[in-house]
């Protein structure tokens, strides 16, 4: 092979390399979280643990599964994910169905709690305030797709629910990817 011939092979190579990695890491722009206020809570009580449902509790417990993305479709490490509900009867306790987790590398968080009551002429929801220095702020509820109370004003905070058999009881299970768009 001449000279030409190895620097026109070395730039295809070049070209060929840069297109592989930029289809590798092309983004699918997916659409931010919907915002819907914060409610009137207060997370200053709130403890870190995934765990709020034990057993003995009322209510049938549900079990959470959620990840926090990017506009590109990726994880987001490190955020802070603040949940608050009712519980099972609607009624909001300062002490108890609150937590403040962080998200894992892969932009997941788990909450074991109970499935939440009607409260505030609301379906049954779950509040939301998630924070991440480099992205905007999100302060949402999301609602449960089955739940006979939910409208098609909420189709884009919906989560659908899992019955799953327990003994004689039931359990519940959901989950959500949020999109955080760039601070």
């Amino acid at each position: 092979m001449n000279s030409q011939t190895n620097a026109f092979a070395a730039a295809l190579l070049a070209a060929l390399t840069l297109v592989a990695h930029s289809a590798a890491h092309a983004c699918s722009e997916r659409r931010p979280t919907p915002q819907t206020g914060p409610g009137p809570h207060d997370f200053t009580t709130a403890p870190s643990e995934s765990k709020l449902w034990h057993e003995g509790d009322g209510g049938e417990p549900l079990f959470l599964r959620a990840r926090v993305l990017n506009t590109c479709g990726e994880p987001i490490a490190g955020a802070r994910v603040r949940v608050l509900h009712a519980n099972e009867h609607g009624e909001h306790d300062p002490n108890r169905w609150r937590t403040h987790l962080e998200t894992n590398v892969e932009g997941a968080f788990e909450v074991i709690t109970v499935l939440p009551g009607y409260t505030g002429g609301l379906p049954r929801h779950i509040h939301f305030v998630i924070t991440h220095p480099d992205h905007t702020e999100l302060v949402t509820r999301l609602f449960f797709k089955n739940d006979p109370a939910s409208d098609y004003e909420t189709e884009d905070l919906t989560m659908v629910l899992e019955e799953i058999r327990r003994g004689d009881g039931t359990a519940w299970a959901a989950g959500y990817e949020f999109v955080l768009p760039p601070g």
